[in-house]
């Protein structure tokens, strides 16, 4: 397939900024799945499997939302989905801490 050179600019457009916007909000969003897996599932947090299942939780939701951050039309786009999916989650997290811990 080949591209036309109008094609070429639009698939590369904004990729620092779309790079950046899954790298940081990926990991954020890894960290409050992690931190609400560890919340909401039953037993005590001093568990020790479910601090291991929670630690290996953060890779692959990582990798997944780094690569959903190409998807979107400009790094303005990505910055405001996955800052506002991080404002959320972290609200989520918070909750889920002050309502389900004792």
């Amino acid at each position: 397939m080949t591209l036309k050179t109008g094609q070429r600019e639009t698939l590369s457009r904004d990729w620092l900024s779309k790079t950046l916007a899954g790298v940081i909000g990926g990991f954020g969003l890894a960290i409050v799945a992690s931190g609400l897996l560890a919340c909401l599932t039953p037993g005590p947090l001093d568990v020790q499997n479910k601090f291991q299942v929670a630690m290996w939780l953060v890779p692959p939701v990582w990798i997944g939302v780094m690569s959903v951050g190409f998807v979107f039309r400009s790094g303005l786009r990505a910055w405001a989905w996955l800052g506002g999916a991080n404002l959320a989650g972290f609200a989520m997290l918070a909750l889920a801490r002050h309502f389900f811990i004792r």
